[in-house]
């Protein structure tokens, strides 16, 4: 009698799929994991189409941050005049619930640094 062969599955392309999903799964989770979450305040106003500027983001605990990185108060000079050595613009992202004394006292120590250009980054109005 006979037996019967089973049938040979080659599952080496299905490996492949499952490494390339895998590849994709960690590479967007470490893109997520850096981001700060803010909820920006809506406004109008101009883009600025010049080099890439530095984004100084203040959150609603009032935490400060310097290209996504925290800062402590004390390090701003340094990295004011490293971004002006650069000739880099400074935008402030602020947090909508963050606290307005917060935003004001980064402003105001910003100016203290010799900073005589700050903008600030809106959500766009989508109502109009």
């Amino acid at each position: 009698m006979r037996g019967r062969r089973g049938a040979d599955i080659d599952i080496t392309p299905l490996i492949d799929v499952l490494f390339m999903l895998i590849i994709f799964f960690v590479l967007t989770a470490v893109f997520v994991q850096g981001a700060i979450e803010l909820d920006l305040p809506r406004g109008g106003g101009e883009n600025t189409e010049k080099q890439k500027p530095v984004i100084v983001s203040i959150t609603k605990e009032a935490r400060v941050y310097w290209a996504g990185e925290p800062v402590e108060p004390s390090d701003l000079a340094r990295l004011v005049s490293e971004a002006s050595i650069a000739s880099d613009d400074i935008l402030i992202a602020g947090d909508r619930e963050a606290p307005y004394g917060a935003v004001a006292e980064l402003l105001d120590t910003l100016r203290g640094l010799g900073v005589e250009s700050v903008n600030l980054i809106f959500e766009e109005n989508r109502e109009k």
